[in-house]
């Protein structure tokens, strides 16, 4: 099992399963329209695929600048993705959900309560 994984084939049959999987979305999306972002999740695969790049160089013996240049693009890919997912602070988001319920409720007025109906058994 050990010389399966420690095998560069292996890095190279998991990078032909991330191509086919960034395809799939890619299609899934052109066809239906529904589905997570392109550019986010192109992004992710393509973090995750230069650090199994990576990997596949160090497995085969290859050089030091190689494995660090498929690191500093996988860093790259990392940050673009950090930076596709990063929202600025707004000033809601300093409460906790507890808070912004509590909030609301307290923002809402309260309904005055009911006269009793016809046929209440209730008299005033």
């Amino acid at each position: 099992m050990i010389t399966l994984i420690a095998d560069p084939r292996f890095i190279d049959v998991i990078l032909a399963l991330v191509a086919v999987e960034a395809v799939g979305l890619l299609g899934v999306r052109k066809l239906s329209g529904a589905g997570p972002a392109p550019l986010g999740f192109l992004c992710t695969l393509l973090a995750g695929a230069f650090l199994l790049l990576a990997l596949r160089f160090a497995l085969a013996g290859a050089s030091a600048y190689a494995i660090a240049g498929c690191l500093a693009l996988g860093l790259v890919a990392h940050l673009a993705d950090l930076s596709l997912r990063w929202s600025p602070a707004s000033a809601n988001d300093a409460q906790s959900t507890i808070g912004k319920q509590t909030a609301i409720a307290q923002a809402r007025p309260k309904a005055a309560p009911s006269a009793p109906g016809r046929g209440s058994r209730v008299r005033a």
